[in-house]
């Protein structure tokens, strides 16, 4: 019985150490690995700021100051939907990622590419907003000035609709086609004027960076099964159409981007929201069209900056 006893008690210390041996071992595996990948990170880390400050060199000097954390996993999503072109960061952080991707990835035909041109070509032209029922107790008549006050403004012809309203007056009314190109010329725009406008001429002058005024029918309820139709004696609203969104777009409709200058224009209803502003409104080409091409497909007022 004794025997017995210190034979157990001996197998049981010797499996002990057994065991503290192998966490022993254990331990000091983790911790090799700990220093290998410690100095594998601090090699990674080092290589990324070297290819940072290669990448800044190919931008404005001194704006880039890297800042390298945590790695983990990231989602390409949110980076394009706050992406800006106008941070040094993220044109550097695009670099990088053309850099690093494969060769098959950059071609035309690539999947990705696919459907991201699915959605067309967005395009728009900077032109200052100037709303027309501030000016004054003929404010609301003044559609046609203020939009050819931004085209002026888009060419820092003029500061502000007033200013062009001034120059306006000496060669006759705000609804007179005629006085609006010779403003526009006398500031020194040479404009032509078209009764055959289209869509295509739009797209065009959009493309050559020249944003363009156009002449609609703005009233008549189209849910109520009304046509285009004048608001009044002057007949007609002016705006500026400053951007197309999804041009070559194979699904889908297009859009216009549209300064107007009496505010929000509600397209099915006719009229303005005058509590919403008229700035870079999103309109549907189809919906605006039917009001602007009231005789056919080549019928639509407009005023260009030749090219």
């Amino acid at each position: 019985m004794t025997k017995w006893s210190r034979m157990s008690s001996s197998s049981c210390i010797r499996k002990e150490e057994l065991k503290n041996e192998n966490v022993r071992l254990f331990v000091g595996g983790l911790d090799r690995c700990r220093r290998r990948g410690h100095a594998f990170s601090l090699w990674f880390a080092s290589d990324v700021r070297r290819r940072i400050y290669g990448w800044r060199e190919r931008l404005w000097p001194g704006i880039i100051r890297p800042s390298v954390g945590a790695l983990s996993v990231l989602s390409l999503l949110p980076f394009f939907q706050h992406f800006r072109d106008d941070s040094p960061y993220h044109l550097a952080g695009v670099a990088a990622l053309q850099e690093a991707m494969p060769a098959e990835l950059l071609q035309e035909d690539s999947e990705w590419f696919e459907a991201w041109r699915a959605a067309g070509i967005d395009e728009e032209v900077y032109v200052p907003y100037f709303k027309q029922t501030d000016n004054g107790p003929d404010g609301w008549r003044d559609c046609f000035a203020s939009s050819a006050a931004m085209l002026a403004a888009s060419a820092h012809l003029v500061r502000s609709d007033n200013e062009y309203i001034y120059h306006l007056a000496r060669f006759g009314d705000t609804t007179s086609v005629n006085a609006q190109l010779r403003t526009l010329r006398h500031l020194g725009l040479d404009v032509e004027f078209t009764q055959e406008g289209n869509p295509q001429m739009i797209a065009e002058a959009i493309s050559r960076g020249s944003a363009v005024l156009v002449g609609w029918y703005d009233k008549g309820d189209t849910t109520r099964g009304e046509p285009p139709m004048c608001g009044g004696p002057t007949c007609g609203h002016w705006s500026v159409i400053t951007g197309v969104q999804g041009r070559h777009s194979p699904v889908g409709d297009q859009y216009y981007v549209m300064h107007d200058p009496m505010g929000y224009p509600l397209m099915d209803k006719g009229g303005h929201d005058l509590s919403r502003s008229g700035k870079s409104v999103r309109i549907r080409q189809s919906e605006f069209n039917y009001r602007w091409l009231i005789e056919g497909p080549d019928s639509g007022w407009m005023i260009t900056i030749r090219p």
